[in-house]
């Protein structure tokens, strides 16, 4: 009966420290320094034609623009569904 005692002791010792692991939540992915904020938009705020109008004349000069929609083409999520992944509303 002792053994088993002992045998069960020594069990949960080794137990003990994967346990504690487990219970642990994985750290989250923090954004890098780097990666500038975004507007309700899903674009960085400062390129946004939506919330700044007067980068329109802008993006129009570069044969960025979507007249359809009235925002650039490179941020038309209608005209580019695929831009939906990164985050443009």
């Amino acid at each position: 009966m002792h053994s088993l005692r002992t045998l069960s002791v020594v069990l949960s010792l080794f137990a003990t420290p994967v346990l504690a692991e487990e219970a642990t939540p994985a750290p989250r992915p923090q954004a890098s320094k780097s990666e500038k904020p975004r507007c309700e938009h899903g674009v960085q705020k400062s390129l946004c034609a939506r919330c700044n109008p007067k980068l329109a004349p802008v993006y129009k000069a570069k044969g960025d623009w979507c007249p359809e929609h009235a925002r650039p083409e490179s941020q038309c999520v209608l005209c580019n569904p695929e831009l939906a992944r990164k985050g443009v509303k």
